[in-house]
């Protein structure tokens, strides 16, 4: 235990409380030999014991964090219509936010009693409303759990070294972190973003890394590096910089304070006591399940470094893309999971959703909402069948004529990286609106590069590519198999054969490929293109 002098003279007092004071460093003593105490009497009797100016100091420190960060959000907290409630349980809707603040109060009273009442009102909260899946709610909890108990020091230890490793290793194999994450980052900053961003992403990712490696082997060193790791944080997120994200600075601060104490007091580096070793074990194996969908995001020390799913609604009237903040200042829970409730909960029959999912081990998904307001899972080619959301359609998604209801045409989800990617190789992109996806891009002989192709099947909506005058070659073609929309291609002056052109047969929508001054025959246009051809131009 990490008692002080006190706690230790309150304990002098009271010869049966001394006793068990006594048991525990003895305890203590011998965790740090490599010994796990036996079960006793005063164990039992440190449930109950006083916890000591310092810890309490950090307690209420914590409280306050905590309090903070529910006044910031306190409509997430209250029963609402809009946006609608992700229920993990179908339980009546209730206001939890003074029924926390009580809870709160109640850990400056009597802490012992305070925390696990807290912690219950956060679970069942959550359970009512996934939207609450914040990680800086549980994360605060933790950090006052270990002010009052040595298994909750414990734990909080493990946790910030799971989330410091984890953040570093996220962001080393995230794509997103290196590209249009850490971009917006920098240049939101006020900074030169296209020529620093690359250096500041590999910078973040490290030190997060070297400092969760410090805390695991060197926890005492690392406390220094946290206090100044997350008071750098705070400033980058508070209104002197970025002046974004502000829930979860108090989060933030209450790391550098409470967190750095925890490694400060780390004895041994080792998980000594058997639970503990599972923690340890959970905390750093556990965030793998991340990248198979087994463990949300928020909990898996995915920090910023983008690579998580997305989700896009079409509705008969136009999109509606599924995010978070407004007066609720936080962001969506973005998980499969989620996203899907959400469109249950939001959309009408016959709505589309596209779920898009950049990690590598996890494919796009697509529904449809039945009439029993259920998520039916489509392909990508049922998805995108039917009447485009802008030809006619009135609100009753009926035709202009009045006839029988019919089914619209899903609108895909442009990937962010995708757009990142092409826009800095000098890609020309094309909307018919601000609001509207891309349905087209142009090459040119400076800016074609085979590399991104691969860029393309994350724009699902394009129809019309140009690529006249470029590089491209027959294999080049292969990688465009998967816009189902496409409709026309340009390949005049390439030195494309019928070889490429036959990658495109099964295509179901394209009508055009320009072919001037190629070696393609009219023989392959006609089974490729799905119109009538004519001859070549």
């Amino acid at each position: 235990m990490f008692l002080d002098w006190w706690t230790v003279s309150q304990f002098a007092a009271k010869p049966q409380a001394a006793g068990a004071v006594v048991g525990s460093v003895k305890a203590d003593e011998g965790s740090r030999a490599g010994h796990a105490p036996s079960p006793s009497p005063s164990l039992i009797a440190n449930a109950s014991k006083p916890i000591g100016h310092t810890r309490y100091g950090l307690l209420v420190f914590g409280v306050i964090c905590q309090l903070l960060t529910i006044w910031i959000t306190w409509p997430l907290w209250q029963s609402r219509v809009a946006p609608p409630h992700l229920p993990a349980l179908d339980l009546p809707q209730v206001s939890f936010g003074w029924l926390l603040i009580a809870s709160l109060v109640l850990i400056v009273a009597k802490p012992q009693w305070g925390l696990p009442f807290h912690w219950g009102v956060l679970i069942v909260a959550c359970v009512s409303d996934q939207f609450r899946l914040q990680p800086q709610f549980f994360s605060i909890a933790v950090l006052m759990t270990a002010c009052v108990w040595d298994a909750g020091h414990r734990v909080a230890r493990w946790t910030l070294v799971s989330t410091w490793l984890w953040a570093g290793l996220h962001k080393l194999l995230s794509p997103d972190w290196f590209g249009y994450a850490s971009h917006w980052l920098v240049a939101r900053s006020g900074f030169d973003a296209d020529s620093s961003y690359w250096w500041f992403a590999m910078m973040v990712a490290v030190v997060e890394l070297v400092v969760g490696l410090l805390a695991i082997f060197r926890p005492k060193w690392a406390a220094p590096a946290c206090l100044v790791m997350h008071v750098g944080i705070a400033l980058m997120i508070s209104p002197l910089v970025l002046n974004w994200n502000e829930s979860v600075l108090p989060w933030n601060i209450s790391v550098a304070m409470i967190g750095s104490w925890v490694m400060r007091t780390t004895e041994s580096w080792r998980p000594i006591l058997g639970w503990e070793k599972v923690v340890c074990a959970v905390g750093l194996l556990a965030p793998i399940g991340f990248y198979g969908g087994y463990l949300d995001h928020g909990f898996s020390g995915v920090l910023y470094s983008g690579s998580i799913p997305q989700g896009l609604i079409t509705t008969k009237q136009g999109t509606h893309p599924i995010e978070g903040w407004g007066e609720l200042c936080v962001p969506f829970p973005k998980e499969r999971r989620t996203l899907r409730i959400y469109f249950e909960q939001w959309a009408q029959p016959g709505d589309k959703l596209h779920l898009a999912d950049s990690r590598p081990w996890l494919d796009d998904a697509f529904y449809v909402l039945d009439s029993s307001q259920h998520a039916r899972p489509i392909d990508r080619d049922e998805f995108f069948a039917g009447v485009p959301v802008d030809n006619g359609l009135e609100e009753s998604g009926v035709s202009p004529e009045g006839s029988v209801p019919i089914e619209i045409s899903g609108v895909g989800l442009d990937s962010r990286r995708s757009k990142f990617e092409l826009q800095k190789a000098g890609v020309r992109m094309v909307r018919r609106s601000d609001d509207q996806p891309i349905y087209a891009i142009e090459f040119t002989q400076d800016t074609f590069d085979p590399a991104l192709l691969t860029h393309l099947e994350g724009l699902p909506n394009l129809m019309q590519i140009q690529f006249a005058g470029t590089d491209i070659k027959d294999d080049d073609l292969a990688k465009l198999k998967h816009l189902r929309l496409l409709t026309g291609i340009g390949l005049d002056r390439t030195r494309i054969t019928d070889a490429g052109v036959a990658h495109l047969s099964e295509l179901p929508f394209l009508q055009y490929v320009g072919c001037d001054e190629t070696e393609v025959t009219p023989d392959v246009l006609e089974a490729v293109v799905k119109t009538p051809f004519s001859g070549l131009d």
